[in-house]
């Protein structure tokens, strides 16, 4: 079965994007991971090793905010 999760972001000027994670949680399969992201563009990793974004319309951060 395939796992996802979503994250939600938003930039200063009210730009939003999202990051969707699937992954293999079967026991006794091959384990795999892909990320798809919407509205985002990389801008490298934090201290814990997510991901960073910025807004791929304004060039801004992004900032993880709660889903609406």
């Amino acid at each position: 079965m395939t796992l996802r999760t979503y994250r939600h972001f938003e930039c200063e000027n009210g730009h939003e994007g999202a990051e969707k994670t699937s992954e293999n949680d079967q026991p006794y399969s091959e384990p795999w991971e892909q990320v798809s992201t919407t509205g985002l563009r990389e801008s490298g990793r934090d201290d814990l090793g997510y991901m960073l974004y910025i807004c791929s319309v304004c060039g801004c951060e992004m900032k993880q905010v709660k889903q609406k």
